[in-house]
């Protein structure tokens, strides 16, 4: 990674000296060997970088899940009891109120259809 900013300093002095040559085209480029030295290390790195790009989606997937903060065993176990509680205790409760109103329900209506209402 460290080369990355220094190629893209040469493209900018590169570029810079493409612009000034287009503008002054009569002048000789004394930096020629440069510029190819620059463009082999450019297409150098290009190539390391698609090696590292074919790689790079297991290996990453292998980096972010070792940067998961997994829990501890009884972390789990304690926040699945919490869960498991909260699931059964409002099961109980959501039973109890069902239970009273059907029986409330049947004293207030006693035996009485849905018939019975419109006779």
């Amino acid at each position: 990674m460290a080369v990355l900013p220094k190629l893209k300093s040469k493209v900018r002095v590169l570029v810079a000296g493409v612009v000034e040559e287009s503008q002054e085209s009569s002048e000789p480029e004394p930096e020629v060997e440069s510029k190819a030295e620059l463009a082999s290390e450019l297409k150098k790195a290009m190539a390391e970088r698609k090696e590292k790009e074919e790689d790079s989606l297991l290996s990453g997937v292998a980096r972010e899940i070792d940067e998961i903060e997994w829990p501890t065993f009884g972390k789990v176990l304690g926040t699945s009891g919490v869960v498991l509680g909260v699931i059964f205790g409002s099961s109980v409760v959501l039973l109890t109120v069902n239970a009273v109103l059907a029986e409330l329900s049947d004293r207030v209506f006693a035996g009485k259809g849905i018939q019975d209402f419109f006779s």
